[in-house]
């Protein structure tokens, strides 16, 4: 089964963004601690918009994709940054980078 690919797109309100990208820094160390079949979670800030994260997340399977949205600490991540975020935009793929499927 193809990996799991989760990019989201986050504009973070203004003045919020020291603390969020803290409390994402937090939850990313928790997750690749906490679940090894999270194969990548990167954090990113375009250079020409300071209010704007991206996050790039990739999972071995949607099993673990799932396991993930169920952890306590991922509610408790969501939970403290609702009122961080202005708006979010997430796009969920499939890895394909075998040619042959």
């Amino acid at each position: 089964m193809p990996s799991v690919v989760l990019f989201v797109n986050l504009q973070i309100v203004e003045g919020e963004i020291d603390a969020f990208v803290k409390r994402a820094r937090e939850h990313r160390e928790r997750v690749l601690a906490s679940e090894p079949e999270c194969q990548r979670f990167d954090i990113s800030i375009p250079e020409d918009d300071e209010n704007t994260v991206n996050l790039y997340e990739v999972y071995a399977d949607e099993a673990a994709f799932q396991h993930h949205l169920e952890t306590p600490y991922m509610k408790a991540y969501m939970e403290d940054t609702t009122s961080m975020i202005k708006s979010r935009e997430r796009t969920k793929a499939r890895l394909k980078n075998d040619l042959m499927h």
